[in-house]
């Protein structure tokens, strides 16, 4: 069957048309979707995309002007024009997600300050004394409970929260003429 014969076939919504075309189609759409996204798509997306232009066939194939006696440059035209799209509409979503992750990462200068006060925090840690240090490090690095750390130590749990709210006293109180 000739290109305008199918053409005309699509219009009735015949269905042997469209098969014929499709069977006649596919790998040359495939391919020139393939050469327009230039490696850029995996062989699923390449194969979605050319079914694309093939359902858009078929619901416009009562629109369509055939100029000559193929379709091979309408169908051309028709898949550089979805794979363009898709393309773009790829590069949305990724400039969209950097955009997130900008906005999520912190910046160079926060992390700096990050560092820094996990420094001085550090520091102050260290600059406690016994069993204070280790009461603290348990509680906060290792999050064990108060109960766990009194019985380890042999304390009273009263002492080792009493012991915790003056180190975290301490160090507030530290970390802010430190740090104003």
């Amino acid at each position: 069957m000739e290109d305008r014969t199918l053409l005309d076939g699509l219009a009735r919504k015949d269905l042997q048309c469209f098969e014929t075309l499709v069977e006649r189609y596919s790998r040359y759409i495939a391919a020139v979707v393939a050469k327009v996204a230039g490696g850029r798509f995996n062989s699923y997306d390449v194969e979605e995309i050319a079914g694309d232009v093939l359902i858009r066939l078929w619901t416009d194939g009562p629109k369509i002007i055939l100029r000559g006696d193929s379709l091979r440059p309408y169908l051309a035209i028709a898949a550089r024009n979805h794979t363009l799209n898709a393309l773009r509409k790829r590069q949305r979503i990724i400039e969209s997600e950097l955009e997130d992750d900008a906005v999520s990462c912190p910046s160079a200068e926060a992390l700096a300050i990050l560092r820094q006060e996990k420094e001085t925090i550090s520091g102050m840690v260290q600059g406690m004394g016994e069993p204070d240090r280790e009461i603290f490090i348990r509680r906060y690095f290792y999050l064990e409970k108060i109960r766990d750390i009194a019985s380890r130590l042999n304390m009273q749990e009263k002492a080792v929260t009493a012991r915790i709210r003056r180190a975290r006293d301490k160090l507030r109180i530290h970390y802010e003429t430190e740090n104003p």
